[in-house]
């Protein structure tokens, strides 16, 4: 018997994704509404080769009602009934959620729920007894996306450039900080990649560094001074809107920053390590990198 996804979807493509990935579903039905088409169509770009995909656009993401007959409908023309069908309420507004409980229940259906407990993602899937739902299985996830998966379920695409370079094309200063940390990280991380540009934005917008750890995700801005232009960058790369509120933020530098600056950091989320032992021909101390190390995976 072939499995059937229901996903609810709103401003955030990573409960999807990860569901997906994690159910492995040989369909899967998108329930979005007008503000999150752009959500639907990077998921369905970016999953397009591994499963069917089916779209329900809702025209009132408040009502449950309407959504509730409108989902019937959808699933019925489909010919999704029974067990065959697993409905996620991870994602999506809760008036979504309220229809697709009900449905789950009239249809003796699974109802999965995913969500991020202390770093670790976990889904948990539900059968129905006497109309109460009954946990079945507690499943821990790992390792179910790439950077560039993430990447694409937020963004219309990327480049890659490497570390930062001078007119010249020789690295500067500020890009050999880059490397010194990437060859620090890369034996302790399952993932890191240097100089991402998102595209569509003109070039405004450049992450010197993003890391993945298991299906975590970090956005690194590298500065070797103490202003505060890597907390900008961070502010707009990782606003929850732009590449989702599954980022976690760091600041790295290699001095101490002020005060102020720690203050705002920690105001915006932002992670900050330090590594004042930091030099351009010797590189990271020992106990530094060490720190920075831990700090990234305790992080992620």
């Amino acid at each position: 018997m072939s499995r059937k996804l229901i996903e609810l979807v709103d401003e955030q493509p990573l409960p999807n994704l990860i569901s997906i990935r994690a159910i492995k579903p040989d369909e899967v039905l998108f329930v979005d509404s007008k503000n999150t088409q752009d959500v639907t169509k990077h998921l369905r770009r970016l999953l397009r080769e591994e499963i069917k995909i089916h779209v329900l656009t809702v025209r009132d993401p408040f009502d449950p009602t309407d959504i509730f007959w409108r989902l019937k409908e959808k699933t019925d023309s489909l010919g999704w009934t029974g067990g065959n069908i697993i409905y996620n309420i991870s994602g999506g507004r809760r008036t979504k959620a309220f229809a697709a409980y009900e449905l789950a229940k009239l249809h003796h259906s699974i109802l999965a729920d995913m969500e991020r407990v202390r770093n670790q993602y976990r889904l948990r899937l539900y059968r129905f007894k006497d109309n109460r739902p009954v946990l079945k299985q507690d499943i821990k996830l790992s390792g179910l996306i790439t950077i560039a998966d993430y990447l694409n379920a937020h963004l219309p695409g990327f480049d890659v450039d490497g570390f930062s370079r001078d007119d010249r094309g020789r690295i500067d200063d500020g890009g050999q900080f880059e490397q010194t940390i990437h060859r620090a990280l890369e034996p302790h991380v399952d993932e890191i990649i240097s100089g991402v540009r998102p595209a569509g934005v003109a070039h405004q917008i450049e992450i010197d560094l993003i890391v993945r750890h298991g299906n975590g995700i970090g956005l690194i801005e590298a500065k070797t001074g103490v202003n505060k232009a890597g907390i900008d960058q961070l502010d707009t790369a990782g606003n929850p809107l732009y590449l989702g509120r599954y980022a976690t933020k760091f600041l790295i530098t290699g001095r101490y920053l002020p005060r102020a600056h720690k203050v705002l950091a920690n105001a915006q989320n932002i992670h900050v390590i330090e590594l004042p032992g930091y030099h351009v021909r010797r590189g990271i101390p020992k106990s530094e990198r060490d720190r920075l190390i831990q700090a990234i995976k305790n992080a992620l």
